[in-house]
């Protein structure tokens, strides 16, 4: 017989009772975060990975910051721009030497142009995210097809030694007739100029410059001259070169040619006709180390006193109708100055003549 069961106690039945009707507890439903679109150029990789994929590519390229600081700057860009990380590292400097004005980093941009006597397609990539800044990519748009290589290397091996040494022979054989015989001269620019125009084809530039003869400073003179010469003839100008026979030498000399060419050109633009320029070099020394002294002279207007400085900054914008003498592409021979620790400057002491001078030191002082 089962035991008899025992009745429930007030309090429990009333536990129970509440347990039994006590609502249930909703809980609160977990809050969802509003869905919102994500831009896909935030995603871009940090400048790490941009200077990792930069190194694989193999191609001129240089990476610049939000700020503008130059970041990296590839192997290939610096034999590009023949020219040391430090020199890159300046946005002026690429602007110098590229002719193209770098704007904002967040348009993108393109351009053909020349560096180095090279045909390059410029583009500046923005970047975004992580990465914030540009990269400014060179393309070689003038590859040498390698059905054309054989020829290129005939060019470089049977013709520019033998035409060089010509315009040396030319040279020298002026200099001992009377009068520095303008035949010779003559046709020594002219072999001059085709070796120019051979250098400017696709491949055809000579790999190994440090091979060839190194003119003297006196030739480089004599060279751009003559250059200039048959326009001067034209125009009606008295070319005359005032030199010392100097045996001192200059590594960088087609540079150096360079930059005395675009002084002459500036000479040459504001004299008028009937007028006279005169080229030149002197040898000084400084502190028991010889310098070399160039210049262009010419009675052509004055430069103003408040341009005398400007004029050589990269940012000057040049105006030939102007009234006022100024000049174009100046910055280019205060760049090689610069790069050789030299100077340039224009003065106009007598009031009668304006006077540009160019001074560095030669390979032997350096």
């Amino acid at each position: 017989m089962p035991p008899p069961t025992a009745a429930p106690s007030p309090s429990a039945s009333r536990n129970v009772n509440v347990q039994a009707t006590a609502p249930a507890v909703e809980l609160d439903p977990f809050p969802k975060a509003p869905v919102l679109a994500f831009p896909i150029e935030s995603a871009s990789p940090a400048i790490t990975s941009v200077v990792n994929l930069l190194v694989v590519s193999g191609v001129p390229s240089i990476f610049v910051a939000g700020d503008r600081t130059v970041k990296f700057v590839s192997d290939e860009a610096k034999k590009l721009f023949d020219a040391s990380q430090q020199e890159l590292s300046n946005l002026k400097f690429i602007e110098s030497k590229t002719g193209i004005r770098i704007g904002e980093l967040s348009i993108p941009a393109a351009a053909g142009i020349r560096i180095r006597n090279r045909s390059v397609l410029y583009t500046l990539v923005p970047l975004f995210g992580g990465a914030s800044g540009a990269v400014l990519v060179f393309r070689y748009s003038d590859a040498t097809p390698e059905s054309h290589a054989s020829f290129v290397a005939y060019v470089r091996e049977t013709v520019f030694g033998p035409l060089g040494a010509l315009s040396e022979m030319l040279i020298a054989a002026a200099r001992q007739r009377d009068n520095n015989d303008p035949l010779l001269n003559d046709a020594a620019a002219t072999v001059d100029q085709i070796v120019s125009s051979l250098e400017l084809a696709p491949g055809v530039d000579d790999p190994n410059p440090a091979k060839r003869q190194i003119p003297t400073v006196t030739d480089v003179v004599h060279n751009v001259a003559n250059n200039f010469r048959p326009f001067a003839d034209l125009k009606g100008i008295h070319l005359q070169v005032d030199v010392q026979e100097l045996d001192e030498r200059f590594r960088e000399h087609d540079h150096l040619r360079e930059a005395l060419s675009v002084l002459m050109d500036n000479a040459m633009h504001y004299v008028p006709p009937g007028g006279q320029v005169v080229i030149g070099v002197r040898w000084m020394e400084h502190k028991n180390k010889p310098l070399l002294l160039f210049f262009v002279m010419d009675n052509g207007p004055l430069v103003p006193e408040h341009l005398r400085t400007a004029i050589f900054e990269p940012d000057f914008v040049w105006n030939p109708q102007s009234q006022e003498r100024t000049g174009r592409s100046l910055f280019k021979a205060r760049e090689f100055a610069v790069s050789n620790s030299g100077s340039v400057w224009v003065e106009s002491k007598t009031g009668k003549a304006c006077t540009f001078f160019l001074r560095v030191r030669p390979d032997t002082a350096r």
